[in-house]
Protein backbone atom coordinates (compact mmCIF):
# COMPACT_ATOMS: atom_id res chain seq x y z
CA UNK A 1 0.00 0.00 0.00
CA UNK A 2 1.50 3.32 -0.79
CA UNK A 3 1.54 6.60 0.96
CA UNK A 4 -0.63 7.98 -1.17
CA UNK A 5 -4.11 6.14 -0.48
CA UNK A 6 -5.36 4.91 3.29
CA UNK A 7 -8.44 2.49 4.31
CA UNK A 8 -11.50 4.25 5.67
CA UNK A 9 -14.71 3.10 7.20
CA UNK A 10 -17.81 3.14 4.94
CA UNK A 11 -19.58 5.81 7.26
CA UNK A 12 -16.73 7.88 6.94
CA UNK A 13 -17.18 8.58 3.23
CA UNK A 14 -19.31 11.11 2.10
CA UNK A 15 -20.56 12.78 -1.36
CA UNK A 16 -18.17 14.86 -2.36
CA UNK A 17 -15.38 13.25 -0.76
CA UNK A 18 -13.09 11.26 -2.77
CA UNK A 19 -12.57 7.35 -2.58
CA UNK A 20 -10.94 4.84 -5.09
CA UNK A 21 -13.02 2.87 -7.28
CA UNK A 22 -12.57 0.34 -9.56
CA UNK A 23 -8.75 1.30 -8.48
CA UNK A 24 -9.73 4.79 -9.79
CA UNK A 25 -9.22 7.94 -7.72
CA UNK A 26 -13.07 9.55 -7.70
CA UNK A 27 -14.85 12.03 -6.58
CA UNK A 28 -18.14 10.60 -5.38
CA UNK A 29 -21.32 12.06 -6.35
CA UNK A 30 -23.42 9.10 -4.99
CA UNK A 31 -23.33 6.90 -2.10
CA UNK A 32 -26.07 4.53 -0.72
CA UNK A 33 -26.24 1.65 1.63
CA UNK A 34 -27.62 -1.26 -0.09
CA UNK A 35 -30.34 -2.94 1.83
CA UNK A 36 -29.70 -6.59 3.00
CA UNK A 37 -30.05 -8.57 -0.65
CA UNK A 38 -29.08 -11.98 1.03
CA UNK A 39 -30.39 -14.57 3.34
CA UNK A 40 -27.09 -14.00 5.64
CA UNK A 41 -27.86 -9.95 5.67
CA UNK A 42 -24.91 -8.90 3.99
CA UNK A 43 -24.22 -5.14 4.01
CA UNK A 44 -23.34 -3.63 0.93
CA UNK A 45 -22.12 0.23 -0.28
CA UNK A 46 -23.13 0.78 -3.88
CA UNK A 47 -20.79 4.28 -4.67
CA UNK A 48 -20.58 6.27 -7.87
CA UNK A 49 -17.94 8.62 -8.77
CA UNK A 50 -16.29 10.88 -11.18
CA UNK A 51 -12.80 10.19 -11.61
CA UNK A 52 -10.79 13.27 -10.94
CA UNK A 53 -8.28 13.80 -13.72
CA UNK A 54 -10.69 12.57 -16.60
CA UNK A 55 -13.74 12.86 -15.18
CA UNK A 56 -14.86 9.35 -16.57
CA UNK A 57 -18.03 8.03 -14.46
CA UNK A 58 -17.15 4.74 -11.92
CA UNK A 59 -19.60 2.42 -9.88
CA UNK A 60 -19.02 -0.46 -7.45
CA UNK A 61 -20.60 -1.99 -5.04
CA UNK A 62 -18.65 -3.32 -2.22
CA UNK A 63 -19.89 -5.80 0.14
CA UNK A 64 -19.33 -4.97 3.58
CA UNK A 65 -19.29 -7.99 5.41
CA UNK A 66 -16.95 -11.13 4.37
CA UNK A 67 -13.22 -10.12 4.52
CA UNK A 68 -14.10 -6.44 4.17
CA UNK A 69 -11.04 -4.64 5.34
CA UNK A 70 -11.92 -1.05 4.59
CA UNK A 71 -12.16 1.02 1.54
CA UNK A 72 -9.31 3.16 -0.38
CA UNK A 73 -9.28 6.55 -0.12
CA UNK A 74 -6.41 8.96 -1.64
CA UNK A 75 -4.62 11.09 0.29
CA UNK A 76 -5.27 14.51 -0.70
CA UNK A 77 -4.90 17.98 0.09
CA UNK A 78 -6.18 21.36 -1.11
CA UNK A 79 -3.95 24.58 -1.43
CA UNK A 80 -4.63 28.19 -2.22
CA UNK A 81 -2.67 30.48 -4.89
CA UNK A 82 -2.26 33.43 -6.13
CA UNK A 83 -1.90 33.12 -9.71
CA UNK A 84 1.14 34.75 -11.73
CA UNK A 85 0.58 33.75 -14.91
CA UNK A 86 -0.71 31.35 -17.61
CA UNK A 87 1.19 28.70 -20.31
CA UNK A 88 -1.92 28.75 -22.86
CA UNK A 89 -0.18 26.11 -24.83
CA UNK A 90 0.79 23.47 -22.08
CA UNK A 91 -2.17 25.01 -20.07
CA UNK A 92 0.71 25.06 -16.32
CA UNK A 93 0.08 28.00 -14.16
CA UNK A 94 2.76 30.42 -11.95
CA UNK A 95 1.39 29.99 -8.47
CA UNK A 96 2.90 31.99 -5.43
CA UNK A 97 2.32 30.77 -2.32
CA UNK A 98 1.92 32.07 1.15
CA UNK A 99 5.88 31.94 1.51
CA UNK A 100 6.73 33.94 -1.65
CA UNK A 101 7.94 30.81 -3.69
CA UNK A 102 6.56 29.84 -6.63
CA UNK A 103 4.83 26.74 -7.97
CA UNK A 104 5.01 25.86 -11.83
CA UNK A 105 3.88 22.01 -11.48
CA UNK A 106 -0.10 22.40 -11.30
CA UNK A 107 -1.76 22.50 -14.71
CA UNK A 108 -5.68 23.35 -15.43
CA UNK A 109 -7.77 20.51 -16.53
CA UNK A 110 -8.69 19.25 -19.43
CA UNK A 111 -12.00 19.00 -21.45
CA UNK A 112 -13.09 15.08 -22.72
CA UNK A 113 -11.91 16.18 -25.95
CA UNK A 114 -8.34 16.27 -24.32
CA UNK A 115 -7.60 19.38 -26.28
CA UNK A 116 -10.04 22.21 -24.62
CA UNK A 117 -9.73 23.08 -21.26
CA UNK A 118 -12.52 22.15 -18.06
CA UNK A 119 -14.99 24.69 -16.91
CA UNK A 120 -12.56 25.89 -14.43
CA UNK A 121 -9.42 26.20 -17.14
CA UNK A 122 -10.99 28.08 -19.59
CA UNK A 123 -12.56 30.40 -17.31
CA UNK A 124 -9.51 30.88 -15.52
CA UNK A 125 -7.77 31.82 -19.25
CA UNK A 126 -10.93 34.29 -20.03
CA UNK A 127 -10.54 35.70 -16.35
CA UNK A 128 -6.48 36.12 -16.25
CA UNK A 129 -6.62 37.58 -19.84
CA UNK A 130 -9.22 40.10 -19.02
CA UNK A 131 -6.62 40.93 -16.14
CA UNK A 132 -8.69 40.16 -13.21
CA UNK A 133 -6.26 39.05 -9.94
CA UNK A 134 -7.19 35.52 -9.20
CA UNK A 135 -6.63 32.87 -6.58
CA UNK A 136 -6.92 29.91 -7.51
CA UNK A 137 -7.52 26.38 -5.25
CA UNK A 138 -4.98 23.60 -6.49
CA UNK A 139 -6.03 19.71 -4.99
CA UNK A 140 -3.20 17.34 -4.75
CA UNK A 141 -4.19 13.94 -4.94
CA UNK A 142 -2.24 10.93 -6.06
CA UNK A 143 1.16 12.96 -6.52
CA UNK A 144 -0.73 15.07 -8.99
CA UNK A 145 -2.17 18.71 -8.47
CA UNK A 146 -5.48 19.67 -10.19
CA UNK A 147 -7.12 23.06 -10.25
CA UNK A 148 -10.67 22.99 -8.80
CA UNK A 149 -11.68 26.27 -8.15
CA UNK A 150 -10.69 30.19 -9.13
CA UNK A 151 -11.73 32.99 -7.05
CA UNK A 152 -10.91 37.02 -7.42
CA UNK A 153 -7.60 37.46 -5.28
CA UNK A 154 -9.65 40.48 -2.82
CA UNK A 155 -5.76 40.98 -1.56
CA UNK A 156 -4.27 42.10 -4.71
CA UNK A 157 -6.48 45.17 -4.88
Amino acid sequence: MSDEIVKVQPDELRKGGYCMIRGQPCRIIEIEHVSKATANGNKKLHIIGLQVFTAKKYEDTINLTAGFHGIDVPVSTKAQYALLDVDLSTGFLSLLTDGGETKEDAALGRADDGKAFDDVGADIVRRFEADEPLTVSVLTIMGKDIVVEVAKDTSAS
